[in-house]
């Protein structure tokens, strides 16, 4: 590498070294670098003593700076910039076909960098650096090659967009004319021509600002904003590297001074509420206020972009920031425009993973992403989904190629025994498996032309499209493919066979099951119903089981109101408030709801629950929609709320009485309001359990229990006159079915393990053992 510089330039870099032990320093830096040049005699030295910059002035400063070390190490490491300044000055020396790198090319190098100790000392001092540059890198530039450009840090730490869109680089955007033309109106302001783009994540803020650089790469822009340039500038990139105090605000001033002195640069800020407190180190100011001054006075132009909470929580309440940006609201685009965007983006999507989507699957991802997707934003979640998909179906194996495979594993087998054959001088069998080779062969020859002719026809179907949202939601296939009538047709049968006695509630529910899968309900709101009947009957059971058929075990979340009569049980379902121990963990029901948008609600014993979760349940069933602690929507459109409750039936005489329906409505009034009840879609009344219900119920509990013993080869045989005594002691008039369980468990399982443990196999139940309690 030093084998490029010249013998004047290895004396500086070896000065500089030296430099390094007198400081004390681990490292050689630009300050170093600078210190030996102003030490020795030449152009440069001169030149900066006219700005009474001399190396002892220079000395004291960096002593000022950075300190003296301790002790001076044997070793040495340059710094990573000053290895930049060493590479720019070899590629400039080439590039001007001067030959060996001199003094000068690392003088004009390390201008170049604008950063670093060195240069912040200049800068200090008031040093005019551009005009520096200027003259010394007109001195290095050979005749033909004419004026050398001044590399900008801007370009180095952004990218520039319009660049990208006159490379074709950008994908499309449908409409948004509005915003866009509003960005326009105040981009050709005189002063505070600062738009701020706010919404909610996904909604195509980013995007407004990609089609902006396409007009602009295409003229298609009002005069006074052709030719120009949008760079995007990233904050983490800016303040990456900047470990010394003071370093961050000085490239924030570079590139401010790059932007006033260039204008044909636009700034574009993405998560532009990051400038509020970026570089803000102990001491500093932070990048926001540094910039507040350039766009009061017009002299910048600057895009911002930021989510609605972001805006509220760090700009909003900085008053001088705010005001110096002009507010362009980007909504969430309706169903259409998402269907544009997604025919818009297909062909890209279809050259990328080789595949076809027809209007059909365009039309399916708007409608199904919108309806079942609640943690994200058109179009954005529509656009994952068509994304996730194409690369779904793209990885799929064809029929064609799985024959492939196959066929190629029992080729190698064939050739396998045929060589084994030849060694065995097995000929005849050898033949044989030469023919089958060659038949192989054949197949997976024309298989290889059908693989390729075929490879870029890969169509996606609507179950490619149901699988996926499928997985990214947890909602059944069935329910996205619309084959919701077979549910329906299994869930009657499926409820009569596990619940007995309650034949009227059960067609009650079927016809409701209905109406929701069929989509004859209110798209806004949640479906709602209240089972009411006496202890034991079988509402919980019923509930949990219709849950299971409707939406799958996963997707049930009950809860035992018994646990939220307190006032401040509220916080178990929609979080902590603010300044509240928990307000920042999301372990709350809300949060659940969100992440199982297709879900069943069960509240057991509504009645038990204090009034203040009633007010919030009001809401939910009114509008299907609430807010947790922080302030995020969460939508109950797909939500089955089932409640449970024995309001109204303490009184066993109800159960026989011809106007009970009338008794529990007037019984739930008085517990809830009026609106409260006329919100409940559907209030289902239970039945008492009758004695033949009772037996049903008992023999299909036994015929249980032997088939569990029967698995392990224990053959039990049950008396018919236990059953009797299972219903006298069962009390079922006040309790139900709810003691029937116990029973069985402590007066018959008991007496068959305490047989099993003696090594009995054929064990015969005659009568009850005697339990204590039951209740």
């Amino acid at each position: 590498m030093f084998g490029q510089f010249s013998e004047e330039a290895r004396k500086i870099l070896v000065s500089a070294k030296e430099e390094m032990h007198k400081l004390k320093h681990p490292y050689v830096g630009s300050e170093h670098l600078l210190l030996a040049i102003l030490k020795d005699n030449n152009n440069i030295s001169k030149k900066l003593k006219e700005y009474n910059l001399t190396y002892e002035v220079l000395k004291e400063e960096i002593i000022s700076i950075i300190g003296e070390g301790k002790e001076a190490n044997d070793w040495f490491l340059y710094t990573p910039l000053l290895k930049r300044i060493m590479e720019n000055a070899i590629i400039d020396s080439k590039e001007n076909n001067n030959g060996d790198v001199t003094v000068e090319h690392l003088f004009t190098s390390l201008l170049e960098e604008g950063e670093g100790v060195a240069i912040r000392i200049m800068l200090g001092m008031n040093i005019d650096l551009d005009k520096l540059y200027r003259d010394f890198s007109s001195k290095l530039v050979s005749v033909n090659k004419g004026k050398k450009v001044k590399k900008l840090l801007i370009d180095e730490l952004g990218y520039d967009l319009t660049k990208q869109a006159s490379n074709g680089e950008l994908d499309p955007v449908v409409g948004r004319e509005k915003e866009i033309q509003r960005t326009l109106e105040i981009l050709c302001r005189r002063t505070k021509n600062n738009p701020i783009l706010i919404g909610e994540p996904g909604v195509g803020k980013t995007a407004i600002v990609e089609e902006l650089s396409k007009m602009i790469a295409f003229e298609d822009v009002p005069m006074n904003l052709k030719n120009k340039r949008i760079i995007s500038l990233d904050m983490a990139t800016m303040v990456a590297g900047t470990k010394y105090r003071g370093e961050f605000e000085e490239r924030m001033r570079k590139i401010i001074k790059e932007v006033e002195d260039n204008d044909d640069i636009i700034l574009f800020i993405d998560e532009i509420h990051t400038l509020v407190g970026a570089g803000g180190a102990e001491g500093a100011i932070d990048a926001s206020n540094i910039f507040k001054p350039a766009l009061a006075r017009g002299k910048i132009r600057c895009i911002g972009a930021t989510t609605t909470s972001e805006y509220k929580k760090y700009i909003e309440t900085d008053g001088a920031l705010d005001r110096r940006f002009q507010k362009i609201l980007i909504e969430t685009p309706n169903i259409d425009t998402v269907k544009d965007i997604l025919l818009n983006l297909r062909p890209i999507y279809e050259q990328f993973h080789m595949v076809t989507i027809t209007d059909e699957i365009i039309d399916l991802i708007a409608k199904l992403s919108d309806k079942y997707i609640y943690d994200r934003n058109q179009p954005d979640k529509a656009i994952d989904v068509l994304d996730e998909v194409c690369s779904f179906v793209s990885l799929k194996e064809s029929d064609e190629l799985k024959k492939y495979k196959t066929y190629n594993k029992e080729l190698q087998i064939i050739i396998n025994n045929k060589n084994d054959a030849i060694i065995k001088n097995d000929f005849d069998v050898a033949s044989n498996y030469k023919c089958m080779e060659k038949d192989l062969m054949d197949k997976i020859n024309r298989l290889e032309l059908d693989v390729m002719k075929n490879r870029n026809k890969k169509t996606i179907t609507n179950t490619d499209v149901a699988f996926t949202i499928s997985n990214k939601t947890g909602i059944p296939v069935y329910e996205l493919l619309n084959e919701k009538e077979k549910i329906v047709e299994q869930i009657d049968k499926y409820l009569k066979d596990y619940i007995i006695g309650q034949e009227d509630a059960i067609n009650r529910l079927t016809s409701l099951a209905k109406r929701i899968k069929l989509g004859f309900v209110d798209e806004n709101r949640c479906t709602s119903f209240m089972l009411c009947g006496p202890s034991g009957v079988g509402k919980t059971e019923l509930a949990k089981r219709f849950a299971e058929k409707m939406v799958g075990e996963k997707n049930i979340i009950r809860l035992d109101m018994s646990e939220y009569t307190e006032a401040h049980s509220v916080s178990k379902i929609i979080g902590a408030p603010p300044g509240y121990v928990g307000y920042a963990d999301s372990k709350n029901i809300l949060e659940e709801i969100r992440n199982k948008p297709y879900s069943v609600l069960i509240l057991d014993e509504i009645e038990k629950a204090n009034p203040s979760i009633i007010n919030l349940l009001f809401q939910i069933l009114d509008e299907g929609k609430i807010k947790d602690s922080k302030g995020v929507e969460v939508r109950f459109d797909n939500v089955i709320v089932i409640m449970t409750s024995n309001i109204g039936f303490n009184d066993n005489s109800i159960g026989f009485s011809n106007n009970k329906e009338k008794i529990v409505e007037e019984k739930l009034k008085e517990y809830f309001s009026i609106p409260f009840i006329n919100r409940i879609d559907t209030i289902i009344m239970f039945n008492n359990l009758t004695r033949k219900n009772i037996e049903q119920i008992i023999n299909k509990k036994l015929e249980k229990l032997k088939n569990k013993y029967k698995r392990k080869q224990i053959n039990i045989k049950i008396n018919k006159n236990i059953i009797d005594e299972i219903i006298n002691r069962s009390n079922f008039d006040s309790f139900g079915a709810r003691k029937i369980d116990k029973i069985i468990k402590s007066g018959i399982e008991n007496q068959i393990i305490e047989n099993v443990i003696v090594g009995k196999r054929n064990i015969t139940i005659s009568k009850l053992l005697e339990i204590i309690n039951v209740s």
